[in-house]
């Protein structure tokens, strides 16, 4: 048995940069206080002191291994970003980037720089070295504070990037020769004895200045969800103004004070670097990463919807036709039946109509559901479009397996389905073809099944039909009619037979009803039974019910003209001819064009058509009783009988059923509704006519019931024109 699938969705692409993938790590706060604790740990407790006049805690080897640490994270941090570059990323990784080439470049300087180096084309002394380190302090403080103050968007051009790297290398540029040749040119950081003099200090604040000010702007960035990784950038700020506090403390270049800082340092290198690293390729990978498997989605949603229905998911035509090919295969080797059970849901067009096709949508995925329910495992429950399903059943050693499945289907759907606060009834047809039986290909069989389906929809729905041979003739008949009946008209081939209406009382005649006959070139004269719902189906019924119309009108004007009695002549109308045509016109133009009084029409409607969108169908009649043409409901008592629309609808005449006056002698139960019907037509002032009339016996009960009029084969069949006027000549004579 198939099972529906998750539907998956294809969200839409963000834009590039928009908003992270994944969320960031959050502020490491437990880190920060430690580090903040040890500082002052060492810088306030006493037992310390030795520590930080000794000049050994830091040795030169120590700080040549930091330092060149620093160099490598920085030169890192510099090649990751430019050549993860791309036009869709923020340029801040840019500036970052370079302004970290210029950094790793002036701490390289500073590492050649401080006492104990080689000398690095002037003497190594604290003052060149400090002068290197202030300088890439600074650009990295400034750099930090340019990226955190500028959106995260990418860069205006792409070629600003080697504006910017160019940038980077004048400043270095600028630093090293100033240092290496103007070394006057830099103010006294260092007195050798003393130590580092005011402006030192002073500079080390003005650090400390810029990157708390890029602390304060980058804290409400790495709130809610942050568009960058703002918080691994926070981090380094937060440990490197730890740093600089050290470097304002530090008494000589070998002290606790020296080895804290550049420890604090490389850790604040180590986040810089997580931070670019997560944007520039953790990010990158993730989008491809979920590109990838948005793709991947979409393949399989394509591949899934090539195949399933998209509303309930269930196998579509494609995907059953399939599995009929495989089931069939199986069947010939093992000499078993395959059965396709064609379903369709009765009248849930009132249901879309009603409540929305919303509603609708979610009572076809339950039926879907409860289909899937009660078919057999290794059964396929199949949605063809619209309200219609089709089962594939396999394995079938009997027909009788088939027929038991369908029936319970029946029961089963009948079954109210709760959806949202709605109980929804519905019914179903069943048309079934068996293979072998009724054919060998998948299109055969699915169109004996619909024909079978068919066949139970006319027979009044809600039940099942096996297809059968006969089905075959009635289809082949019913597509010849359809194609003669749209060349009937310009042919014309229909004729009008009028049956005789008598007033019980008087027994003169005072009304004809007139039916219509096709005169078929190769079937002879066929009945209306024949043909009107072929017309109906394929709206046909509007011209022909307009022919109709003006023929009766222009013959019982021709009788007036001829001398015989004024006759009220009836005519049945469709319901298709109240939805579509314009009823009112066209009786008026009949009436006018023929010249015939419009008491003398009378308009048939049954049951059904009143109760289809009532509002539209009072506002035709009302108009057609303003004409003064006389209504009529046909077959009272087989449809949805109330008094509330005989008051609405303002008829003269009820008209009672045949299959209700056939049997009036020896049905009492017939007998009681046909007298229920003419005591509720005289209550409410209306004439009863009563149809069928075949017997002498029957006639007598209807005038001691009291009837108003009768019509029937006891008076008369449905006469052509002028056999018609013959038999009115003879009842006058």
């Amino acid at each position: 048995m198939s099972r529906p699938l998750p539907i998956l969705s294809t969200p839409a692409a963000a834009p590039p940069e928009a908003a992270p993938l994944t969320r960031y790590s959050p502020i490491p706060w437990g880190l920060v206080i430690v580090l903040s604790l040890l500082f002052v740990v060492v810088w306030l407790l006493p037992p310390l002191g030795g520590l930080k006049q000794s000049d050994t805690i830091f040795p030169l080897t120590l700080h040549t291994v930091m330092e060149s640490f620093s160099f490598v994270v920085s030169v890192l941090v510099f090649a990751v970003s430019w050549h993860a570059y791309s036009r869709e990323r923020a340029g801040n990784l840019m500036i970052l980037a370079c302004g970290f080439l210029a950094v790793a470049l002036l701490d390289f300087g500073h590492t050649l720089s401080y006492r104990g180096m080689p000398d690095f084309v002037t003497p190594s002394s604290p003052q060149k070295a400090i002068t290197f380190w202030l300088a890439a302090r600074y650009v990295a403080a400034l750099t930090l504070l340019t990226i955190a103050l500028r959106p995260w968007q990418p860069l205006a051009r792409p070629r600003d990037r080697y504006r910017l790297m160019l940038w980077a290398l004048l400043v270095t540029a600028a630093v090293f020769v100033s240092e290496l040749y103007l070394p006057d040119f830099w103010p006294t950081m260092f007195v050798p004895g003393v130590g580092l003099t005011g402006l030192k200090i002073a500079a080390e604040y003005g650090l400390i200045a810029i990157l708390g000010a890029t602390a304060v702007i980058l804290y409400p960035k790495t709130q809610g969800k942050p568009a960058f990784d703002a918080a691994n950038l926070f981090t380094a700020v937060l440990i490197t103004i730890l740093s600089e506090l050290c470097f304002t403390l530090y008494s000589n270049v070998n002290d606790v004070f020296q080895l804290l800082g550049h420890t604090y340092k490389v850790i604040a290198y180590f986040w810089i670097y997580k931070a670019v690293f997560v944007s520039s390729v953790r990010d990158p990978y993730l989008r491809l990463s979920l590109e990838m498997a948005e793709r991947q989605a979409a393949e399989a949603r394509i591949q899934f919807l090539a195949y399933h229905d998209p509303l309930t998911e269930l196998p579509n035509r494609i995907l059953v036709r399939e599995r009929f090919e495989r089931a069939v295969e199986r069947a010939r080797d093992q000499s078993s039946r395959v059965g396709l059970v064609y379903i369709d849901l009765d009248n849930f067009k009132t249901v879309n109509d009603s409540l929305g096709h919303t509603l609708g949508d979610l009572l076809l995925q339950a039926i879907g559901q409860r289909l899937q329910s009660l078919v057999p495992a290794g059964s396929t429950v199949s949605r063809q479009g619209g309200d219609e399903f089709l089962i594939l059943l396999e394995d079938l050693e009997q027909s009788r397996l088939a027929e038991s499945l369908v029936s319970r289907i029946v029961e089963q759907m009948q079954a109210p389905f709760e959806i949202q606060g709605h109980d929804l009834s519905t019914s179903v047809s069943i048309g079934v073809s068996l293979f072998p039986d009724d054919g060998g290909d998948f299109d055969t069989l699915l169109k004996k099944a619909d024909t079978a389906m068919y066949r139970a929809k006319g027979a009044g729905r809600n039940g099942y039909r096996f297809f059968d041979r006969e089905m075959d003739k009635d289809v082949g008949e019913r597509l010849r009619l359809s194609n003669d009946l749209r060349l009937a008209l310009a042919r014309n081939e229909f004729v009008l037979h009028y049956q005789p209406q008598i007033d019980l009382r008087t027994q003169e005649v005072i009304g004809a009803e007139a039916l219509i006959r096709w005169q078929h070139p190769e079937l002879g004269l066929l009945a209306p039974g024949r043909f009107i719902g072929i017309a109906e189906d394929t709206g046909l019924i509007v011209p022909i019910g307009e022919w109709v119309i003006r023929m009766a009108c222009h013959q019982a004007a021709a009788w007036q003209r001829a001398g015989l009695p004024p006759l009220v002549v009836a005519v049945n109308l469709s319901a298709v001819q109240f939805m579509r045509g314009d009823l009112v016109g066209t009786v008026a133009s009949a009436l006018a064009t023929s010249a015939l009084p419009s008491r003398c029409l009378e308009l048939e409607l049954t049951e059904s058509i009143l109760i289809q969108d009532a509002e539209n169908i009072l506002g035709t009649v009302q108009r057609l009783n303003a004409i003064g043409v006389q209504m009529s409901i046909d077959d009272f008592g087989t449809g949805y009988s109330s008094l509330s629309y005989l008051k609405r609808f303002a008829v003269d005449k009820l008209k009672v059923d045949q299959s209700f006056v056939r049997d009036l002698c020896s049905d009492p139960d017939d007998a009681a509704i046909v007298r229920a019907i003419i005591q509720l037509a005289r209550s409410l002032g209306l004439k009863t006519i009563a149809e069928g009339v075949e017997t002498a016996e029957i006639l007598a009960l209807l005038q001691e019931l009291g009837c108003d009029e009768a019509q029937g084969y006891y008076f008369a069949k449905p006469l052509p024109a002028d056999n018609f006027s013959a038999f009115l000549s003879q009842r006058l004579s």
